[in-house]
């Protein structure tokens, strides 16, 4: 691909990411009723002081592989009106992702309620963390939407909130940095405690959390701790060997995401045929090429 097309497709992607979300919340269609339903079975409060943050990540982790392959298509279209419409009929979340994301998200759910039993979700209303446009270098328009976001949870009456993926926390860190989000943060990661798990796995660090977040040592803390046995291998897991799952280019170069995610799982595959992942898009793009599965859906 082109450097010109390349910047047309950046171009692109900014105009429908950043007018989407500064109507909507969200960086494309998506059914929210659908998306939040996990909580209804569970009675979880709605809002809330302390909310459980879930961005739609893990409900849209699926999707943001399958607008990959559309951008380019997309690119002749013009109006990013006209690509929001067009992408929300042709691309739809699988009911097993849905169903696969609910799970998750009820688990983290439950464990979290035995330290806060009246911990809220704000269901259809959730907002999206906006971490796209950061990730893709749109810093005007991501600290413009920060502040839209901070004042939103404010007026919902949110002091603090459990965020379950490293996007999303690590958004809420640089509105932190840049525009002085306010509202106090944590991974759930980094809260809980006496939760039991099983089973052999290597592990693949999440760029943001290892290397962003300097959550690399907490997190196989928390993993070890559950009981979930390890294989490393510095040179494979090291905190500057392992290396990204190739999400991050996707939206220019699905591509080249492929290629990154083929090499980084068969590199994993090389100390365990189990790879635990802590990330949504960690987990979308490596699937395809091993097996995967989430420190969610190993502990409770």
């Amino acid at each position: 691909m082109n450097e010109e097309n390349i910047k047309k497709q950046v171009g692109i992607i900014k105009s429908v990411l950043y007018k989407n979300l500064m109507e909507n919340y969200v960086p494309f269609q998506i059914d929210r009723d659908i998306a939040s339903r996990w909580a209804k079975p569970l009675n979880v409060p709605r809002g809330g002081k302390t909310i459980l943050y879930t961005s739609f990540m893990y409900q849209m982790g699926s999707l943001f592989k399958s607008y990959e392959k559309y951008i380019p298509t997309f690119g002749s279209l013009g109006s990013s009106r006209i690509i929001s419409s067009i992408g929300s009929k042709l691309i739809r979340a699988k009911s097993e992702d849905i169903q696969r994301a609910g799970k998750i998200l009820s688990n983290i759910y439950n464990i979290l309620r035995r330290y806060d039993p009246d911990l809220g979700y704000l269901y259809e209303d959730e907002p999206y963390s906006g971490a796209l446009l950061y990730e893709m270098g749109f810093l005007e328009e991501f600290n413009n939407y920060g502040r839209k976001l901070m004042e939103f949870f404010k007026k919902k009456g949110v002091e603090r909130i459990i965020t379950v993926d490293p996007h999303t926390t690590n958004s809420l860190n640089n509105m932190k940095k840049s525009i002085g989000f306010s509202i106090p943060f944590v991974s759930y990661l980094n809260v809980i405690q006496d939760v039991r798990g099983e089973g052999k796995f290597v592990f693949h660090d999440s760029c943001l959390y290892s290397r962003f977040l300097g959550m690399y040592n907490d997190i196989r803390a928390t993993i070890k701790n559950t009981g979930v046995v390890l294989v490393e291998d510095p040179t494979v897991t090291g905190i500057g060997n392992g290396f990204c799952c190739g999400a991050p280019v996707g939206p220019v170069d699905s591509r080249l995401s492929d290629r990154i995610a083929q090499s980084r799982a068969d590199n994993l595959k090389t100390l365990n045929e189990n790879i635990l992942v802590a990330c949504p898009l960690c987990y979308a793009n490596l699937s395809p090429f091993g097996h995967v599965v989430d420190i969610a859906e190993v502990i409770s």
